[in-house]
């Protein structure tokens, strides 16, 4: 019979009437043998046709927890506990009676207490003579490799766990290209389940009317040229996951715009194993953003009609305007004859409305210039002391009539400056009228006229009127708005002083600022930049339609 691996214990050949070279056959194939079965890191034993041990190795051993000699001689029933030995001696039938041979794999605990998961194969051992004889068992831990198994598959499980619960529709490409995951997401986007198209490598019916390679396709094959070929005028750009990316695009099939991102899939060595895509159905995104482009063109073409109107009408409204003053100039100063009193009243009543509806029709034609960006800056040498002379004498009369005092510094390093004279006497002229307009009989309206040591012109306009909320301040400067419409009937004016003065300070390359809380009046404070007399000179009026130097 079989020996088992220790050639100490082999029969003794030499007490057998065996001639000589079969002794040294017999004694180099059991020392051969007994090699093998020391080297193999598998279970090996063999069983006659009775169940008795002929032989094992020395790992089989190790696991029964016996030495060789105490297997060798006994059954399975000697060394197991009864119910493993008869599903052990059940499995030996098996292959005895087919003479096939058979698999198991059982859990067991080895002579140390730990629990193995054994995988058994047993096959017919025969003689030369084909005789059945007995039964050949290999038996191999898998116990790593199952718990492998089972965390791979935890993995997997968990992966689908989250690709299918997740409410963004994705799906997952494996490196040969075939879906292996359809989220109910994205089923409820692309119309398609998951059982018609998971197992294949057709992706693109989804999104195409012909076959074509879909992002996660061309991300797997690292085809970065083809990327680029396909998508790269639907804003494609890198996503924030290594290799990934992400474009946008309007599919006929589904009739919906979709922002698709995809991503590749790496194993332990970092290689592609496949690429993950997600879906985002952005069409509403899509409807709102036209509806935008359309209403800012259908805004511009508003804007552009209005002031090309006023720009038309800026002659037609001006010529009668200058006519009707200048014949009320003339009323007042009795070039005609003498007038009594009641006919100057009329004939001033006549002056202060056009002149307020000529500083309306200005305004307006100012708010065209800045809105078509036609705005220019005429830098030119003036007196700043003559300026604030003339706009005094202007608003003395409206101040006096309304019981305010009009106080007025010019700093006496200040005089001659290089600047946009009308552009300066429009931002003071509004400064200082709305101070009077809002500050109550017995108040002050101040103004402050310094040059900075950086050749700034620094002007300050000050009241003890009525001020304003810090909540209104953020609106303040915009056209048409005036704060309290429930002022209109007490205060006049059409909202649009402040706008210009404001686009007049910064087309300069200035800023405004506002100090103010209700009840204790307000502080603007006006910062223009001068231009020297040497830049001037040596560029005259050479700006352009922002205000800065070119």
């Amino acid at each position: 019979m079989l020996d088992n691996s220790n050639t100490d214990d082999a029969t003794d050949l030499n007490s057998m009437n065996i001639p000589d070279s079969v002794k040294r056959e017999l004694f180099q194939k059991t020392a051969l043998l007994s090699g093998l079965l020391r080297s193999v890191p598998d279970l090996v034993f063999f069983k006659d046709a009775d169940g008795v041990f002929l032989s094992c190795n020395e790992m089989f051993s190790r696991y029964v927890g016996k030495s060789i000699s105490e297997i060798v001689g006994k059954t399975s029933h000697d060394i197991f506990d009864r119910n493993r030995a008869d599903f052990f001696r059940s499995n030996d039938r098996k292959v005895l009676e087919s003479s096939h041979s058979y698999k198991s794999v059982e859990w067991i605990d080895r002579a140390d207490g730990k629990r193995v998961l054994l995988e058994t194969f047993k096959a017919p051992l025969f003689t030369e003579e084909n005789e059945l004889i007995g039964v050949v068992g290999v038996g191999r831990d898998i116990t790593e490799r199952k718990l492998a198994e089972i965390e791979l598959q935890d993995k997997k499980n968990e992966l689908f766990q989250i690709v299918n619960g997740s409410p963004i529709p994705a799906f997952v490409v494996n490196k040969d290209h075939d879906v292996i995951y359809w989220n109910k997401a994205c089923e409820k986007t692309t119309g398609i389940k998951s059982n018609k198209i998971v197992g294949t490598n057709e992706a693109w019916m989804a999104f195409y009317d012909k076959k074509r390679p879909v992002l996660a396709d061309m991300i797997i094959d690292n085809s970065l040229s083809e990327i680029e070929k396909s998508y790269g005028d639907k804003k494609l750009q890198p996503s924030f996951v290594e290799g990934g990316y992400q474009a946008e695009d309007y599919f006929h099939a589904l009739d919906k715009w979709i922002l698709f991102t995809a991503a590749p899939l790496r194993d332990h060595n970092n290689e592609i194993m496949g690429a993950i895509e997600t879906l985002q159905d952005i069409s509403i995104s899509k409807q709102a953003e036209q509806a935008i482009l359309e209403a800012k063109m259908l805004a511009e073409n508003t804007s552009r009609t209005k002031s090309e109107f006023l720009c038309n009408m800026n002659h037609e409204l001006r010529t009668p305007l200058n006519l009707i003053l200048g014949y009320a100039d003339l009323l007042l100063a009795e070039e005609t004859g003498e007038l009594n009193e009641e006919q100057k009243h009329f004939a001033e009543i006549i002056k202060f409305a056009g002149s307020r509806f000529l500083d309306l029709v200005d305004s307006l034609i100012y708010i065209a210039e800045i809105e078509e960006g036609k705005m220019e800056v005429d830098i030119d040498m003036f007196s700043l002391p003559s300026l604030m002379s003339d706009i005094r004498r202007m608003l003395n009369s409206h101040a006096l009539k309304r019981g305010v005092k009009l106080e007025v510094d010019i700093d006496s390093s200040v005089t001659v400056i290089y600047a946009d004279k009308s552009k300066i006497k429009t931002i003071l002229h509004h400064l200082i009228s709305n101070g009077i307009k809002f500050t109550p009989s017995g108040g002050i309206v101040s103004v402050s006229v310094k040059q900075t040591k950086d050749n700034d012109l620094y002007l300050v306009v000050t009241d003890d009127g009525i001020g304003i909320p810090e909540e209104d301040q953020k609106v303040l400067y915009n056209a048409f708005v005036q704060l309290d419409w429930s002022l209109n009937r007490k205060f006049e004016g059409s909202g649009l002083g402040l706008s210009i003065v404001k686009k007049f300070v910064e087309v300069q390359g200035g800023s405004i600022s506002l100090e103010s809380r209700p009840g204790e009046g307000s502080t603007f404070k006006v910062i223009i930049p001068l231009s020297s007399s040497e830049t001037f000179s040596v560029l005259g009026n050479v700006y352009n339609d922002t205000g800065y130097l070119e």
